[in-house]
């Protein structure tokens, strides 16, 4: 029993170091082995062992040579990353207009675009319409499906991948997401992993965005649904069932009692509000040629000044505000990130905000705008599979299953 516990001690600590190697390696243009050593603080037996096991994978490459050290020598062959190794199919799916993105390792795309969905279509034809697009995507990269090393799909709602179980407001059931996922996973023979679209965005934000350096942040997303990612300690918080940050059940009060948030900030909201309560001429702004009100309308009217839509915007703004000081007197957090649908609003509402924020937060952080705007779930997306691909290749390279 002793001799068992030992080798797996010891395969767990290989594990260890291949990450920390693979880590520091991914993170710098290119570096020698003795930079790496020095970086690393592991001895130079492991790293031998640890850097010959990642070249035989083919996740990390030689190339050409670095400076000579100041007392003379032969040139270091120096160690970079190998972006190229496998491919990842992004997946960000909003209500209308999913968003689909062939990047490299190193989170370079070498195609996107999206397409749009109507929320009357099938899931059949949605099914149809995302195979068709991953294919498309490998098509334009010369790929086969073993190139891919992930399919990552960001998606509304809770996912919880053991029972199977999808959560999720009844604009979004049509995706029928577990179906989806093992769909995807039979056709192209890849690991499809789901994630919750508010949580990509915040882990997007902390590894390319605005939120990079900080520790502990909250991405508060608001529009066509109201959510909130959570990084404490520089890894997402989920919570026990995958349903930390639903703010859109924080109570509001109201004279027929306790309302959910969502019911009153939200995009659905709004646009009902805009058709009960709107003066003749915002009617006439946001119904002109189609007849019926759209965000896309809303927007404009907006952004032509109409004083309708800027005092819901206003009332928008003062409740998220109230929302986001409970948030930061809760977790003591170092920022606040707006993102969703009303980031276009964001130089209305942020001024509120801040200054409700400042107000009445116990500890007042910024709350400031999405760096990566739309981007954001799709960046997260990057970033988390790249933590599953390393986990599998360190683990892998131990005598773990193969990729």
């Amino acid at each position: 029993m002793t001799r068992l516990n030992h080798t797996v001690d010891q395969t767990h600590i290989r594990s260890i170091n291949q990450r920390v190697i693979l880590n520091s390696i991914y993170h710098t243009e290119s570096i020698s082995r003795a930079a790496l050593s020095r970086l690393v603080h592991i001895s130079k037996s492991a790293m031998t062992e640890n850097i010959a096991a990642l070249l035989n994978i083919g996740i990390i490459e030689e190339v050409g040579a670095g400076r000579a050290m100041p007392t003379g020598g032969r040139k270091p062959i120096l160690l970079k990353f190998n972006k190229n190794y496998k491919y990842i199919v992004a997946i960000d799916l909003n209500y209308e207009e999913p968003i689909f993105v062939l990047a490299n390792l190193g989170g370079e795309r070498i195609n996107h675009f999206t397409i749009n969905i109507t929320p009357a279509t099938s899931f059949a034809t949605r099914l149809e319409l995302v195979k068709n697009a991953i294919a498309t995507l490998t098509a334009s990269g010369n790929l086969s499906n073993t190139d891919l090393a992930v399919i990552a799909i960001s998606s509304p709602g809770i996912y919880l991948p053991e029972s199977r179980e999808f959560r999720a407001n009844t604009q979004f059931t049509n995706w029928k997401i577990p179906e989806l996922s093992q769909a995807l996973e039979e056709t192209f023979g890849t690991p499809v992993l789901i994630v919750n679209d508010v949580n990509a965005a915040a882990v997007g934000e902390l590894n390319y965005g605005i939120g990079t350096g900080k520790r502990n942040l909250v991405y508060f997303s608001c529009g066509l649904g109201v959510g909130a990612g959570i990084i404490i300690d520089g890894a997402l918080y989920e919570g026990s069932g995958k349903s930390a940050g639903e703010v859109a059940n924080f109570l509001v009060h109201s004279p027929d009692g306790p309302v959910p948030l969502e019911k009153y900030i939200g995009l659905d909201a709004l646009l009902q509000r805009v058709r009960d309560k709107a003066p003749a001429q915002t009617l006439h702004l946001v119904t002109k040629e189609t007849g019926a009100v759209s965000f896309r309308k809303v927007t404009a009217a907006w952004q032509a000044g109409d004083p309708f839509i800027r005092a819901c915007i206003d009332e928008i703004a003062g409740l998220t505000g109230t929302a986001i000081s409970n948030i930061i007197s809760l977790l003591n957090c170092d920022l606040v990130i707006l993102g969703g649908e009303y980031h276009v609003f964001a130089s209305q509402m942020l001024p509120i905000i801040n200054s409700i924020v400042q107000e009445h937060a116990f500890s007042p952080v910024p709350v400031v705008a999405s760096g990566l705007s739309r981007d954001s779930g799709i960046f997260g997306l990057f970033a988390l599979s790249n933590e599953i691909i390393f986990n599998r290749l360190c683990g892998r390279s131990n005598g773990g299953n193969r990729m």
